[in-house]
């Protein structure tokens, strides 16, 4: 039978939550995916109280968590493991200088939550990430009908992950005034526009994607001159339901506001490519592809500092390590300087 939640605990990490919260800015996403993390460690400690720790607690859950099952009762991940553990890290060390804990709880105990040497490398490892090739896209794109003015809202969606691929949040809450289809950029305004880190980004439309453009171009002229939208409506508006009698509900146009969350998004992009008789990949595999494609063909360094920009990436490291990953054969291709028959596979 599980413990009942230690008071003075949870206050511990109420106080922790709002130290994270209000000192050191992190999201909300952030301080559920920790407080989650704090949870789980309380809860395989049978709610034991924090002012007594032990470095035992430390190494002995790091084996716990070697052994535990996902909900589909697989290992956890390492990286899984090492976000756990860098969240117990961070606590023990803000612990270490709280009233009631400085004479239990030392800072070198922090390092006690750690992965073996091995198990962090292989949690840092970037994994392959799944994305389609623009030929993929582009036919996915191709086969979206566009005839209702629901269908072109959504073809216009896909048209603009294919053109500069912007993270989900900022599709879901982009404004008509941030598209310059003269200038060919969409402008994140993080004033306006849910950007990473609040970052200004300027994204302009990648070469090769005429079609996408037009779609676009469509769409924004049918908000303008059909629906009568002004620049400060959202670019992707909702759909609007209504009682369809005793039939239960019907789409009847859109509502002038943006979606509350991006799972809308996602069904859209997956829909596509699953039509398309392709994996139903996601909205952020666009900037996988967009990665990919920059890596392999940038002529010189300032291409790919300009894609990096492109995607919103401080760090051109970035766009290389975690997006610009190339498969096996083309790293087989590119040491050997061989190419390889289909056939042979």
């Amino acid at each position: 039978m599980a413990k009942r939640p230690n008071e003075k605990n949870e206050r511990t990490k109420r106080d922790y939550m709002h130290f994270r919260k209000h000192a050191k800015q992190r999201s909300q996403k952030t301080l559920d995916r920790e407080i989650a993390a704090l949870e789980r460690f309380d809860v395989w400690n049978r709610r034991k109280g924090f002012a007594k720790f032990h470095i035992n607690w430390a190494m002995d859950f790091r084996t716990h968590l070697e052994q535990a099952k996902t909900t589909h009762g697989k290992p956890l991940s390492k990286s899984t493991q090492r976000a756990i553990m860098a969240t117990l890290r961070e606590f023990t060390i803000w612990l270490s200088q709280q009233d009631g804990f400085r004479r239990r709880i030392k800072l070198e105990h922090a390092e006690y939550f750690r992965l073996s040497l091995r198990d962090e490398a292989e949690a840092r490892a970037a994994p392959e990430r799944p994305a389609p090739s623009i030929k993929q896209a582009k036919r996915a794109l191709a086969m979206m009908p566009g005839t209702t003015p629901r269908e072109l809202r959504d073809k216009a969606l896909v048209s603009l992950l294919c053109l500069c691929g912007p993270r989900v949040a900022a599709v879901a809450s982009l404004r008509i005034k941030h598209v310059d289809l003269d200038e060919k950029c969409v402008r994140q305004n993080p004033r306006e526009v849910a950007t990473k880190f609040g970052k200004a980004i300027d994204s302009f439309f990648h070469k090769g994607f005429s079609e996408a453009e037009e779609v676009l171009a469509k769409w924004i002229t049918y908000l303008d001159e059909v629906a009568l939208y002004g620049p400060d409506d959202p670019l992707f508006p909702v759909t609007a339901i209504s009682a369809k009698g005793t039939d239960g509900f019907k789409a009847t146009g859109f509502e002038r506001r943006h979606w509350s969350t991006t799972e809308p998004i996602r069904k859209i992009v997956n829909t596509a490519f699953k039509v398309a008789g392709l994996e139903a990949f996601g909205p952020h595999a666009f900037r996988h592809m967009h990665s990919r494609h920059i890596s392999r063909n940038c002529k010189n360094v300032a291409e790919l500092v300009a894609a990096s920009q492109n995607l919103g990436h401080i760090d051109v490291l970035t766009t290389l390590r975690s997006y610009g990953q190339i498969s096996r054969e083309d790293q087989r291709r590119l040491i050997t300087g061989e190419e390889r028959d289909e056939d042979e596979d």
